[in-house]
């Protein structure tokens, strides 16, 4: 089960320089743009499903390109099954 992280704009700036990377590379990993980064980082809330895909890449250390070769895979090779399954 994941907590969401409600993150104050201090502590999503804060997480962001202490992966050193520009607002670009640490947005666009949880699939929002630089803009809507910037906007976070201004206080705008943060929807839940990037509190939690900031919660998988950046707390738990989850290479999301790793785990969407592992689903291309299974997806082949389940005969058009879908599954794709997360343990945390």
């Amino acid at each position: 089960m994941i907590v969401v992280t409600k993150y104050s704009p201090e502590e999503l700036i804060s997480l962001r320089q202490k992966f050193d990377m520009s607002q670009t590379e640490f947005w666009n990993a949880v699939n929002v743009s630089q803009s809507g980064g910037s906007r976070y980082e201004a206080g705008r809330p943060v929807p839940d499903q990037v509190l939690i895909l900031i919660e998988l890449i950046y707390e738990r250390n989850l290479n999301l390109d790793t785990a969407t070769q592992r689903a291309k895979l299974k997806l082949k090779n389940s005969d058009w099954r879908i599954k794709f399954e997360l343990i945390i």
